[in-house]
């Protein structure tokens, strides 16, 4: 600034200053904000149909979280394309913190890694706010099958080649059935319905004899119309506490974790940090409350607090891992 003359160095103290005005300006700015957020109602977009575990549980944290902040949380239901449209919903909305997404290893993870051209990057298109919620995951089976446990499926599979039809209603039932055959060698049949529901129906009247899923055909199994061959959880869980876990059963656990998938809040990329802060101190909040962490471990659920660099690593890891695992099992992509 030596060889400038007067007024020159003038000019450049006042933008220098001036910026400087800014930047300040800018963090009052994000500060102030985050100190009225919210001023509205906040939408909490749950990718699947009503009814089910996760959208009751959603229903409950959206009122604690209202409760909370001192403005409604309104649930709002996009199912569709494997959770893909409320994804999409969420991501392409304001980065306000006034619409956030209830989507996990499902909707946001495997959906694009299933795709020639992924619609979105779980990664970098969208921000971690609170989770992470792990789904319980079982083997079932038709009661005349003759196996009571996953060593004696995989003898019995190997001795019947081609005879064992197995269900898949959604896509962590066809990665996690997919990585079983080609790790063990098993040849068995796949076929897929459009979700748990109908699978269910089928393996109940004996269509197919196997599936992977979550607990909602759990209430069949406590009757006695199915029989639960294995648990992909790292231990086992209460809801069946007799039920062996993979390495209990002499094989090693699957290499995504867990098999049966997780949920999260998310909203969509750029957000403000401050309102980020707020919104996942409200939701980790509403978590661990003991109604959620009730409903949590009634549907074989369990709650992962992480903080927010955290869960970013984590949502990154799952993209990569899901991505190579789906090349690496052959299974086929959509366009």
């Amino acid at each position: 600034m030596n060889d400038l003359s007067p007024q020159k160095k003038s000019l450049a103290i006042i933008k220098n200053l001036w910026r400087l005005v800014v930047c300040c300006a800018m963090g009052g700015v994000s500060a102030a904000y985050s100190q009225v957020f919210p001023v509205k109602p906040i939408t909490l977009v749950v990718p699947y149909q009503a009814g089910g575990s996760s959208d009751a549980i959603a229903r409950t944290m959206a009122r604690l979280v209202g409760k909370d902040l001192g403005h409604q949380v309104i649930v709002e239901n996009k199912a569709g394309a494997e959770g893909m449209i409320g994804s999409l919903d969420v991501m392409k909305s304001a980065p306000d913190g006034y619409r956030v997404l209830f989507g996990g290893a499902g909707s946001m993870i495997v959906v694009p890694a299933l795709r020639r051209t992924p619609p979105f990057d779980p990664g970098t298109q969208f921000t971690p706010i609170s989770g992470v919620i792990d789904f319980s995951f079982f083997l079932y089976a038709h009661p005349e099958l003759p196996v009571k446990n996953l060593k004696e499926f995989v003898e019995y599979a190997r001795a019947h080649p081609g005879k064992i039809n197995y269900a898949t209603g959604n896509n962590q039932g066809l990665l996690t059935f997919a990585y079983l055959k080609k790790s063990l060698n098993l040849d068995v049949v796949q076929v897929a319905y459009k979700g748990e529901t109908a699978a269910t129906a089928d393996l109940l009247s004996g269509r197919v004899q196997a599936m992977f899923a979550t607990t909602a055909p759990l209430m069949h199994a406590k009757e006695g119309r199915l029989k639960v061959l294995v648990t992909t959880l790292p231990q086992r869980t209460p809801l069946l506490p007799e039920v062996a876990t993979m390495t209990e059963s002499g094989y090693p656990e699957f290499p995504f974790s867990p098999a049966g998938g997780w949920l999260g809040i998310f909203g969509p990329a750029e957000m403000n940090p401050e309102v980020v802060k707020v919104l996942h101190q409200s939701f980790g909040k509403a978590l661990t409350d003991p109604e959620v962490q009730k409903q949590l471990a009634q549907a074989g659920l369990s709650y992962r607090a992480m903080g927010l660099e955290q869960m970013g690593v984590f949502v990154k890891g799952q993209r990569d891992q899901f991505h190579h695992l789906i090349r690496d099992l052959g299974i086929p992509l959509l366009d």
